[in-house]
């Protein structure tokens, strides 16, 4: 996704939340080794992933993202709450990009 449209509607989503425009972002970047998984909780915030990545399952709160799945009518590319990363990948290790909007307590 392009840079503008990922913040426009992070920009969007977290007003439709309630928080305006009282948020920071950060850019996250998370490298999995082959075959790896990691699980974090990012509870009240917003991840969106930034790029489509192949071989790689996000699991959330909001829903899934797994390109190598085929009977799924939908990807879902916002997630929070608690979200899992897996390199569905054996031999070499996987990056996933989002672009995380932080509301002020």
């Amino acid at each position: 996704m392009h840079g503008a449209i990922v913040t426009e509607y992070i920009r969007k989503r977290m007003a439709e939340l309630g928080h305006g425009d009282r948020y920071d972002l950060r850019l996250r970047h998370f490298v999995l080794a082959a075959a790896g998984e990691v699980k974090h909780c990012f509870p009240g915030q917003l991840l969106v992933l930034i790029e489509p990545v192949e071989m790689v399952q996000i699991l959330s709160d909001d829903g899934l993202f797994d390109l190598s799945l085929v009977n799924i009518n939908e990807l879902q590319y916002e997630h929070s709450g608690t979200i899992v990363m897996k390199n569905l990948q054996v031999d070499k290790p996987a990056h996933i990009r989002f672009l995380q909007a932080i509301p002020y307590q």
